[in-house]
């Protein structure tokens, strides 16, 4: 299984290639993920891990195009991004995109904001999660259940009384096998 690791900085995905703008990172090659095409041919991944880079670039639709590009038919996108409550988001400077629930519908066929069509790449959206502290005891991990079962509620109406640092996505790469 191929996986590529977007901005993998100093953890990357054991087995993975990592890829990144910064060279004390942990990356296989070094890039400025702004800069698309990225140096790989499509189709040629299973995996790719975005944990923390995706709020960082100036153009996320096309991103998500290039990773449907290199993304096999299937291939899981897993994206790991702070949630629009999250201070930690307003307080690094370089940050452009804060992310909720419904951030990834424009590429999720059926959303109602699919067809503005703001791209032809499609997804299939698998989860999206609020993942929990590791160091979350019992009533925590209650509390992220309840956040998650029901996280359209929570981003409505308790997001900023009960800030979340992460919202965690995974997507499916979908490809029409007649185009590609």
């Amino acid at each position: 299984m191929r996986i590529l690791h977007l901005g993998c900085g100093q953890a990357k995905f054991p087995g993975a290639i990592g890829i990144d703008v910064n060279p004390r990172s942990q990356a296989d090659v070094l890039y400025n993920l702004d800069q698309c095409p990225y140096p790989f041919i499509a189709n040629s991944f299973d995996q790719i891990l975005c944990e923390h880079v995706l709020e960082h670039l100036e153009d996320v639709i096309k991103v998500m195009d290039e990773l449907h590009r290199l993304g096999r038919p299937g291939a899981k996108v897993v994206v790991r991004v702070p949630h629009f409550s999250s201070v930690y988001y307003y307080s690094d400077p370089t940050h452009k995109h804060p992310f909720g629930r419904h951030s990834f519908d424009y590429f999720i066929s059926g959303t109602p904001v699919h067809q503005f069509h703001y791209s032809d790449s499609e997804y299939r959206l698998a989860r999206v999660a609020f993942p929990p502290p590791d160091d979350a005891g019992p009533l925590k991990r209650a509390v992220f259940k309840l956040i998650n079962r029901y996280g359209d509620f929570y981003e409505r109406r308790l997001a900023f009384i009960l800030p979340r640092h992460l919202i965690e996505y995974e997507l499916e790469v979908v490809k029409d096998a007649d185009r590609y």
